[in-house]
């Protein structure tokens, strides 16, 4: 996979949520009402890759085979997502999260992890997954390549916990355990 800094790269990175409006409570299923990246703030953003941390290289290893993890049932096929530049979605979670699911659990136990795959159209092959890891009661969070390369921005890898990129539009969902997909307390 090549990519090339300004077009590709930025196409497929999260979006910068800091910059957002907030809106009142209205968590649509991909978070639609926030996220958009304007271009002035877009071209201001130094995109690359790096290796990933001792952390991030067994959280990858733990999620190869995510995609033959359940997906949530609000987003099983590739949709917009503004929140995530546009970039079309799909989200899978591990047994840990179905377990969640069947008794409305919250906040997720350790253990919890859920994928989110980014591409540039609905039929076209990954270009970034986004991962959340419940460790320690806190969550893990990753933006990488499927081969394993750490997103960045501004030369700051995209992993860890409270990862920058992640947390400023995450925080928004405070109340449903910082995941917009699902509603678990149903």
């Amino acid at each position: 996979m090549h990519f090339k800094r300004g077009s590709i790269l930025l196409a497929f990175s999260l979006a910068a949520c800091g910059g957002k409006a907030k809106e009142p409570d209205s968590r649509a299923v991909e978070h639609a009402g926030s996220g958009a990246m304007s271009g002035d703030m877009a071209m201001q953003m130094k995109m690359g890759m790096a290796a990933p941390s001792a952390d991030s290289q067994t959280l990858l290893a733990k999620v190869s085979s995510y995609a033959t993890w359940p997906k949530f049932a609000e987003n099983s096929e590739p949709k917009a997502s503004r929140a995530h530049m546009n970039m079309y979605v799909v989200t899978f979670h591990n047994d840990v999260v179905t377990a969640a699911i069947a008794a409305h659990t919250l906040p997720l136990p350790d253990g919890a992890v859920i994928v989110k795959q980014n591409k540039m159209k609905a039929d076209a092959p990954p270009q970034t997954l986004t991962i959340m890891s419940k460790q320690g009661g806190k969550w893990f969070w990753l933006d990488a390549t499927p081969d394993g390369k750490v997103v960045t921005i501004n030369d700051m890898p995209q992993e860890g916990f409270g990862a920058p990129m992640c947390t400023k539009c995450h925080d928004d969902a405070s109340n449903n355990d910082y995941v917009f997909t699902h509603s678990f307390a149903k």
